[in-house]
C-alpha cells in the first residue's frame, strides 16, 4: 500500500486543475486541495475502491467546494415554485416576420430551375440523402452536392433582396 505521501505526491496535481476547472480561482483552487487531502485522510478508512483513488479525491474536493460555495452565498438552492418557465413562443411582431420570410422562400422556390427546386426540397423537407438523390438522377454525389449548395444560394439571394 502507498504511503499518504506517495498518494498526495500522485494525485495532487491532477486534483488542482480539477478544482481549478470547478472555481476558476488558483488561491480557491489550492485552499480545496488542502480541504480534500485533510478529508481524504481523515477518512482514508471509508475508501472502499469501488472507483479510483483519483475520482474519489475529486468527490471529496467537489463537495468541499459546494460547502465554499453555500458558505459564501455563491450557490443558493432554489424551490421549484420560485422558477418560472419563459414563454418561447414568438411575439405577434415574429410571426409576421416568419409568415414574410416564409413566402419569401416559397416564392424563391417556385424561381428555381427544376432540378435545383428538386435536390433542395428531396435533401431539406424529405431528408433525402444527397447520394441517394444522386442515384435517383444518375448523377454522382459530387454532382447532388454542387447542385444543393447552387439552390440554397439562389434560395438566400432572392430572400435578401
Amino acid at each position: 500500500m502507498a504511503t499518504f505521501q506517495q498518494i498526495y505526491e500522485e494525485q495532487a496535481q491532477p486534483v488542482y486543475r480539477f478544482l481549478l476547472s470547478l472555481t476558476g480561482k488558483d488561491d480557491l483552487a489550492e485552499e480545496l486541495l488542502s480541504e480534500t487531502f485533510y478529508q481524504a485522510f481523515r477518512h482514508i478508512d471509508q475508501f472502499e475502491g469501488r472507483c479510483s483513488l483519483y475520482t474519489w479525491l475529486c468527490q471529496i474536493g467537489k463537495n468541499a467546494w459546494i460547502k465554499e460555495c453555500r458558505r459564501n452565498n455563491r450557490y443558493r438552492e432554489i424551490s421549484l415554485d420560485d422558477l418560472s418557465i419563459p414563454d418561447d413562443s414568438p411575439t405577434p411582431e415574429e410571426q409576421i416576420i416568419n409568415k414574410e420570410l416564409y413566402c419569401k422562400v416559397l416564392k424563391a422556390l417556385q424561381n428555381l430551375p427544376d432540378t435545383y427546386r428538386d435536390v433542395f426540397i428531396l435533401h431539406t423537407l424529405g431528408e433525402v440523402k444527397l447520394k441517394e438523390i444522386a442515384s435517383i438522377y444518375s448523377k454522382t454525389e459530387s454532382w447532388a452536392r454542387v447542385t444543393y449548395f447552387r439552390a440554397k444560394q439562389q434560395i438566400a439571394q432572392e430572400v435578401m433582396k
